[in-house]
C-alpha cells in the first residue's frame, strides 16, 4: 500500500480528530490507523477538541503531531468550534471521532477537504453527534454491521455511508508459543476499558470473580483502565473478600497495556453495547481467548461460540463464571481457542487491510470534491450540536447550572421544612 501523494505532489495531510484520547477502542483504533496512514506516506495528526486525557502523550512519544483545541470559559461553544474549524483548515482530509465541535464546524473547512465521520458504537450519543451535519460531511464510516443499519435507519444516506471494520496489528506468527501453565497454575483473566458500568457492564466483574472463587475455580483478574466507576467497583470488590484476586493497575500507556494483555489467557468483556470494540481484536491477536457479552451484530459476529471464545448473556454473571472456570480446568481447551483466535484476527482483522480501506475513502471522497460532484460547504457553523445558550461564554452556562441547582436545594428545604411542621 503506497499512496504517498494522493491528490498532488506533497503528501496528503490527515486530521484524526478525536474530543480526548482516553483509554479505550476508539483510541486505540487512532493510533492504529495513524501507523498504517504515515507507512503508506501520508501525514496523520491528531487533533483534540474537549480535553487531555490518559492516552494524550501516546501519540507525541511515537512522533505524531498532536494539537490541543480545548473550550476556554470565557468563550462560548460557538467561538470554540471556530477555533476548532482554523485548526482543521490547513488538512487535506479530516477524520471525525465524535466531536461535537468538529462535527458542527464541518461547514467551515475548506472546499477541497475530505471530510469522514466514524461511528464507532451502537450508542444513541454517537449517532446523534457522529449523523449530525450531513450536508457537510462527505462520508460516514460504520465499524460494524448493526451499527451501518441503525446509522441509516436514523437518517445516514445510504449512498454515503460504509462498513469499515476497525483493524489491529497481527503477529504472522502464533505468539504464544511457549503454551499455557498448567491447572495448578491461576487462569490470568484481564479486563481492559473504561471503569464505568452503564456501556462496559464493570460491575458484574465482582460476582464473576466471587463466583469463579465459590466454584474453587483457580483465576486472578488484573483491571485496566479508568472511569467515573472506579471507586464503586473497588468498593464492591473489598465488600465481597476479592482484593487478593483482583488488580487494579488503574489507566496505562498503550504500549503497557498491551503487554498485560499479551501474558493474560481471557480477556473479559461483560459490556451493554459496543460497536467493533478494537480491544477484543488486540486480544485475539495474541492468542488472548475472549468472553464477551453475546452482542447482537457485534460481537457474535466476531467470536464464533466455542471455537475461537466464548459468548454470555449480557448480565449473565453465572455463565461468564462457568466459561471462566472450565477454561480454568482444561488447559488444552484453553489452548486451542488461543490458537482459533489468533487466526481469526490474522485473517479477518489485520489494521492494513482496515486502512487501506480508509485510504480508498479518502481518495474517493477528494476526487468527488476535485471534481464538484460533493456539495459545497454551508460556511456556517452546524449549531443544534453545541447546546442552547451557544453564544454565552461558558463560564454563564456554569453559574447558571449553580444558581439552578442552589434554588432546587432551597425549595426542598422548605419543602421539607414545611412537612417538619
Amino acid at each position: 500500500m503506497s499512496h504517498g501523494s494522493i491528490a498532488g505532489e506533497k503528501p496528503m495531510k490527515i486530521a484524526l480528530v478525536a474530543y480526548a484520547l482516553n483509554v479505550g477502542g476508539m483510541e486505540s483504533f487512532l493510533f492504529g490507523l495513524a501507523r498504517s496512514l504515515r507507512n503508506t506516506g501520508l501525514e496523520p495528526a491528531f487533533v483534540v477538541t474537549e480535553a487531555t486525557g490518559d492516552w494524550h502523550a501516546n501519540p507525541l512519544a511515537e512522533g505524531f503531531s498532536v494539537t490541543s483545541v480545548l473550550p476556554r470559559k470565557w468563550q462560548s461553544s460557538r467561538c470554540h468550534a471556530r477555533r476548532v474549524a482554523a485548526a482543521l483548515g490547513d488538512f487535506d482530509a479530516v477524520i471525525l471521532n465524535h466531536s461535537s465541535a468538529a462535527q458542527s464546524a464541518a461547514g467551515l473547512l475548506p472546499e477541497s477537504a475530505a471530510v469522514i465521520s466514524v461511528l464507532h458504537n451502537d450508542m444513541e450519543d454517537m449517532y446523534r453527534v457522529g449523523l449530525a451535519n450531513r450536508a457537510n460531511v462527505d462520508w460516514f464510516v460504520a465499524v460494524g454491521e448493526q451499527v451501518l443499519k441503525e446509522a441509516i435507519k436514523r437518517g445516514a444516506p445510504p449512498e454515503r455511508v460504509s462498513c469499515i471494520r476497525n483493524g489491529v496489528e497481527v503477529f504472522h506468527g502464533y505468539p504464544k508459543r511457549d503454551g499455557f501453565p498448567g491447572s495448578h497454575a491461576p487462569l490470568r483473566v484481564i479486563y481492559v476499558g473504561r471503569i464505568e458500568h452503564e456501556q462496559k457492564g464493570v460491575f458484574y466483574l465482582p460476582g464473576i470473580a466471587a463466583a469463579m472463587r465459590d466454584r474453587g475455580a483457580n483465576a486472578t483478574f488484573d483491571v485496566v483502565g479508568d472511569g467515573n466507576d472506579s471507586r464503586a467497583l473497588r468498593a464492591r470488590i473489598e465488600k465481597l473478600g476479592l482484593a487478593a484476586l483482583v488488580t487494579f493497575h488503574g489507566a496505562l500507556p498503550h504500549a503497557e497495556t498491551m503487554r498485560m494483555v499479551s501474558s493474560a489467557d481471557v480477556l473479559v468483556m461483560p459490556s451493554h453495547y459496543e460497536g467493533q470494540p478494537i480491544t477484543l481484536f488486540e486480544a485475539m491477536a495474541r492468542g488472548v481467548v475472549p468472553l464477551a457479552s453475546r452482542l447482537p451484530g457485534i460481537t457474535d459476529s466476531v467470536i464464533t461460540e466455542g471455537r475461537d471464545g466464548f459468548l454470555a448473556q449480557v448480565g449473565d454473571e453465572a455463565a461468564f463464571a462457568e466459561k471462566l472456570a472450565l477454561l480454568a480446568a482444561d488447559r488444552e481447551l484453553l489452548g486451542r481457542l488461543s490458537r482459533a483466535a489468533w487466526r481469526s484476527a490474522l485473517e479477518r482483522f489485520g489494521i492494513d487491510a482496515m486502512a487501506s480501506r480508509y485510504v480508498a475513502l479518502i481518495e474517493k471522497c477528494s476526487k468527488l470534491r476535485r471534481d464538484g460532484a460533493a456539495g459545497r460547504r454551508t460556511g456556517r457553523l452546524y449549531l443544534p450540536l453545541l447546546g442552547k445558550r451557544s453564544q454565552f461564554p461558558l463560564f454563564l452556562h456554569e453559574a447558571l447550572r449553580d444558581l439552578k441547582r442552589r434554588a432546587c436545594c432551597g425549595r426542598s428545604g422548605r419543602e421539607g421544612a414545611g412537612r417538619g411542621n
